[in-house]
């Protein structure tokens, strides 16, 4: 009989066993996979670390605050460029007035596009604070974009809406306006205050995390089939799979901390509120393509940081480290992040080798000069990506976080925001649960 039994080892599972650490529980861990961390992959690529989902640690969050903890190497994020690609030309620019009088639009659609940058800039120096959104933004977090793309031209509204895409993965006509402003308005400002870079990754963080824990605390390979309350036990029992066939285990409490749509496959009788409530959580999927190029003689290549790709399978290209690193910029090396949010989930996509080649092709077409200079790539595709940042999200909140009994549901989707910085403050607030009704673990 386990005191705590918490079904993922992503960063909500590893996080709430983390904050539980101090106590004599015995707590364990059951991860379907092989690795620790799920979105916080880290892959190594042609001599550098990359981020093959979570990019950033966000500064004034529970990442920041779990990474200094654990001595998680970090540089800034500090962007000095913007870049649109749109009707076959890039044009990357210190300035957006600067960026928008160079792209190949009509005078009209230029107008459109200042307009809407001018007006989101505004916004977002009004609702920040050293780069950090204020908490006071309510009206914000119960609007959507979709009113402020409306009535936009078309050229126009497809660059806002690849931009919104490429840093908030969800759809820009349900994502929270307040968001909106973190995912996109952001990188317009190029704003140096609210973005770190993990060094060696942002698995280094569950890594860490995983070092700290009791040896043998997470089991491997182990897939949950069910998770069912028995009353005469007053306990639950968890019907898994893994490499020495199928067992039940048994835990007094009990922490999902899966993506939304997998609860219900696991909880399979939970209340009428609580299926309600998940229904209201979109996860959409995520593809990205992480490459790595030399540019020797091309020196400028270094300095891109957020370039929005229109018409391309992707939505955006990120450079993690504008500027590099000691090692890219001894070795010539540049390593860029193709995010394909508006791509979703591509099953297979990892070992096709034909969507991949389309993809880079469609990297040529953005960066020409990288034409025979790509050294590496790593494809990766996400089922369910980090959750989507929406009002009806927020409204249900209470019932998201809410336990079922002593089954506890932790992840970015019952956080107030979304991706790893929500789940470790997920893992936070649940371990918090946790410890109120076991007082005299300590």
């Amino acid at each position: 009989m386990h005191d705590v039994l918490i079904v993922g080892a992503g960063a909500a599972g590893l996080g709430t066993a983390y904050y539980l650490r101090d106590l004599k529980l015995d707590v364990c861990l059951l991860e379907a996979g092989s690795d620790v961390g799920g979105r916080s992959r880290t892959v190594p690529l042609a001599g550098t670390l990359a981020n093959s989902g979570a990019m950033f640690i966000y500064r004034g969050t529970k990442t920041e605050e779990i990474a200094a903890e654990l001595g998680v190497e970090t540089v800034p994020f500090h962007p000095e460029t913007y870049g649109i690609h749109v009707n076959g030309s890039t044009i990357v620019a210190e300035t957006n007035e600067d960026l928008v009088a160079r792209l190949d639009l009509s005078a009209s659609e230029k107008s459109d596009l200042k307009e809407f940058i001018d007006a989101s800039l505004k916004e977002y120096f009004q609702s920040t604070s050293d780069g950090v959104l204020r908490n006071d933004l309510k009206q914000l977090a119960d609007e959507t974009v979709a009113d402020r793309l409306r009535g936009l031209q078309p050229a126009v509204r497809d660059i806002i809406a690849t931009a919104i895409r490429g840093g908030a993965v969800g759809d820009p006509m349900r994502l929270s306006a307040k968001y909106a402003l973190r995912y996109f308005a952001s990188y317009l400002a190029r704003e140096k205050n609210n973005r770190l870079f993990a060094v060696a990754g942002m698995q280094a963080i569950p890594k860490a995390i995983l070092g700290r824990l009791p040896g043998e605390a997470v089991r491997f390979n182990t897939r949950v089939d069910d998770v069912a309350y028995v009353p005469d036990e007053d306990a639950y029992r968890v019907s898994a799979s893994g490499p020495d066939g199928e067992e039940a285990l048994w835990a007094r409490q009990v922490v999902l901390a899966v993506p939304a749509p997998l609860v219900p496959q696991l909880a399979k009788s939970l209340p009428e509120w609580k299926l309600k409530a998940l229904g209201k959580v979109g996860t959409p999927g995520s593809t990205t393509l992480n490459v790595v190029a030399n540019i020797e003689g091309l020196p400028h290549l270094r300095d891109w940081s957020f370039i929005t790709t229109v018409g391309m399978p992707f939505d955006a290209i990120i450079n993690p480290v504008p500027g590099g690193t000691e090692f890219t910029a001894r070795t010539k090396i540049l390593q860029l992040t193709c995010y394909g949010n508006s791509a979703g989930f591509q099953p297979g996509f990892e070992q096709d080798k034909a969507r991949i080649d389309q993809w880079i092709e469609a990297v040529h077409t953005v960066a020409p000069e990288l034409r025979g200079r790509i050294i590496a790539v790593h494809a990766q595709t996400w089922e369910h990506c980090f959750a989507l940042l929406n009002p009806e999200r927020a409204a249900a909140l209470p019932e998201l976080q809410k336990p079922v009994g002593s089954l506890h549901f932790a992840g970015d989707y019952t956080s107030e925001t979304a991706g790893t910085h929500g789940a470790y403050s997920e893992a936070a607030r649940v371990a918090s649960l946790i410890r109120d009704s076991v007082p005299a673990a300590g």
